[in-house]
């Protein structure tokens, strides 16, 4: 079947109520944060007019990211997390109301001025943006039900978030001129003392249009433990969650490369006001003119991620875009006039804009839904802490590189004056390309299945009474015997969890279960396996061995049962997060001495004799259509015989594994 366009894709994520009401949700806040953030930073101009009172509330946004944002992270993943959104967006609402007065409160009180309040304000509403932010971002896969649609539902999300920051100059200039309106007016003198005013009320607003728009929702309120959050469960929980994210030999790459990314964009965005005024000779509208360039280069970037995505591998877009935004802004800073300039900042938007939903796809992909709280705030931290830290760090370093400068250097009769703020923009482009070459270290591993150093993924089908267990338990014994780390485990009951839904499925006593209740349970009981035990196994680089997994539910209950294989192994596929095993070893064996040797039979058994006969042709088809990852295995042989047999093709397939990584390995080194 023809995968559906990127606009069709669209439409959908936008005809979902939930979804559709969240994106507007994020329109909303979105645009009245960077409206707040603007209004912030005038009013600390105003009251000091000092650039290092501007930097220090800014700052007060980057204690908050070092120190909470990880455990954010943990309270997404283990509380309601619409309670969380919710009460995160309406204590900014009230906390933004507060900025108005706190001239008037820092002026009268003899402890307190306000730079502490701006700083205590600003670091509040920080905490609050990083608990809001993960519990938003790991509900997403919870609103999109295909896994290939998470890059255009992140896509719609960011054009949300960023496409409203071209619009937030504009609008505060429209609020300031308003204010200056109506400050003459009787009744609204205060807006004369206080131009922000406005901005502020509009801000809170908007936050409150989120918290009511949130509250209709209907996403899965807490993926995580029930019980109360414990602090060394918690702690425990945030290690495990870092080492995973940072431990991981794809994703960390990514993390790194989207950090690197953004430590350049802030190094671009906190130069480009200096540069376009002291080198190019820019008026005061051109770094309005600037922003525009990027905002809508970053727009455009978000509404072609999603196609992008469809054409090629999500990996190579974000490796290739990156390494272009690092060569734009090199360009940007070597650049000599306006139009130029404005050309490749918007080329940088557009790169950007490719680049963060990939690479935000790519990590979430990976992560299971237990993780996806703290992945998204160790995420949030990194890019907080590259933009904001590379922000700081800038005018220091423009102003060490130019006491060093030599002056104009002529270069090919070319006279090029090499300022800091060249210097800082190169620097910010290097950093940005250097950050693309180490996300290729990425894209040999996931060239194959799975990455080097996890696990390899093997599964026993066949019929009741094909001597699966026999033969799992000889292949445990000959991989062990090579000094391999074998997990064996089964479906259903793998669990904890699993041998409940087992007990209820299996037991003869189980009446009048339905088709469909029986596909759903089993896929319940595999999505609880997968999670809890077979994906951990294969990451820490384990053999996993398992007895029947997905292409069980399809031949009994998609194929015999007739609910359809398509059906199945789409229920399958979403609850596993698509993770099929290298390898599938049929054995082929008679129904009606397997159902003799099977012993004491569970409900499934007691099915007719015909029904266990059309699962026998079932495996059958199955194993005609995917030849590629089927073995098919004689089951009237002697149990040697079948050991042998499949000792034998594991064997050739774990050599010819190690020998592909051996090569993704000597590409790694190439490429980094």
């Amino acid at each position: 079947m023809a995968e559906p366009s990127s606009g069709s894709v669209y439409r959908q994520l936008l005809k979902q109520r939930s979804f559709r009401r969240f994106f507007i949700g994020q329109i909303s806040s979105s645009l009245g944060d960077w409206v707040g953030l603007v209004a912030i930073v005038a009013l600390t101009k105003r009251i000091y007019d000092n650039e290092f009172a501007i930097a220090a509330v800014l700052l007060a946004r980057l204690a908050p990211t070092l120190l909470f944002s990880p455990l954010a992270g943990v309270i997404a993943d283990r509380w309601d997390r619409k309670k969380v959104m919710v009460s995160c967006d309406a204590a900014r609402a009230g906390l933004i109301l507060t900025l108005p007065f706190v001239e008037t409160v820092g002026r009268s009180t003899p402890f307190l001025n306000p730079v502490i309040l701006l700083l205590v304000i600003s670091a509040l509403l920080e905490m609050l943006t990083l608990a809001w932010q993960p519990a938003k971002d790991s509900t997403v896969p919870d609103m999109v039900d295909n896994p290939k649609h998470f890059t255009h539902a992140y896509s719609l999300l960011l054009i949300a978030a960023y496409a409203t920051f071209p619009l937030s100059g504009a609008i505060f200039g429209l609020l300031a001129k308003f204010s200056d309106f109506l400050a003459g007016a009787t009744g609204f003198s205060a807006l004369a003392s206080n131009p922000e005013l406005s901005a502020f009320i509009l801000d809170s607003a908007t936050f409150m249009v989120s918290a009511a728009l949130t509250l209709t929702l209907r996403v899965s309120p807490r993926p995580a433990k029930q019980e109360r959050l414990n602090l060394k469960a918690t702690r425990k929980e945030l290690v495990d969650g870092l080492r995973f994210l940072f431990g991981h030999q794809m994703i960390r790459p990514w993390v790194l490369g989207i950090g690197g990314t953004f430590a350049g964009v802030g190094t671009f965005m906190s130069m480009a006001p200096f540069f376009l005024s002291d080198v190019l000779g820019g008026g005061s509208g051109s770094f309005g003119l600037l922003v525009a360039a990027v905002g809508t280069g970053l727009g455009v970037g978000f509404i072609l991620a999603g196609p992008a995505s469809q054409m090629f591998p999500k990996d190579i877009i974000f490796s290739t875009v990156v390494i272009l935004m690092g060569v734009c802004i090199v360009v940007f800073g070597s650049v000599s006039t306006l139009t130029a300039a404005l050309v490749f900042s918007s080329l940088c938007g557009v790169f950007a804009g490719l680049a963060y939903p990939c690479g935000y796809a790519l990590i979430q992909e990976k992560l299971g839904p237990n993780l996806r709280g703290r992945g998204s705030a160790a995420i949030n931290s990194v890019v907080r802490l590259a933009v904001v830290g590379a922000a700081a760090v800038s005018p220091a370093l423009v102003k060490i590189i130019d006491k060093a400068s030599p002056g104009p250097v002529t270069i090919f009769d070319q006279s090029i004056d090499i300022r800091g703020i060249r210097v800082a923009m190169w620097i910010g482009g290097v950093l940005i390309l250097a950050a693309g070459v180490l996300t290729t270290k990425a894209i040999g591993v996931r060239r194959h299945q799975r990455p080097a150093g996890s696990g390899v993924f093997l599964v026993f089908e066949g019929g009741e009474g094909s001597g699966k267990t026999t033969q799992i338990e000889l292949l445990r014994q000959h991989l062990n015997a090579r000094g391999h780390r074998v997990v064996v485990t089964a479906e259903p009951g793998g669990t904890a969890i699993g041998s409940r839904l087992r007990d209820l499925l299996l037991d003869p006593a189980t009446k009048g279960l339905s088709d469909k209740a029986e596909a759903l349970l089993y896929a319940a009981d595999r999505a609880q396996h997968v999670d809890e035990l077979i994906r951990p196994a294969l990451d820490s680089g384990a053999i996993v061995i398992c007895d029947r997994y997905i292409d069980s539910s399809i031949a009994y209950q998609g194929l015999v049962r007739g609910l359809g294989a398509d059906q199945i192994r789409s229920i399958s596929r979403w609850g596993t997060g698509a993770l099929f095993p290298d390898m599938v070893f049929l054995l082929d064996y008679e129904a009606s001495l397997g159902l003799e040797r099977a012993g004491e039979p569970d409900r499934i058994e007691q099915e007719g004799i015909e029904f266990h006969r059309r699962v026998r042709e079932a495996y059958r088809l199955l194993a005609e259509r995917h030849a590629n990852r089927f073995q098919i295995i004689d089951g009237s042989k002697s149990q040697q015989q079948i050991a042998a047999e499949v000792c034998r093709k594991v064997d050739v397939m774990l050599a010819g594994r190690e020998e592909s990584l051996e090569v993704g390995g000597q590409f790694e080194a190439t490429v980094g």
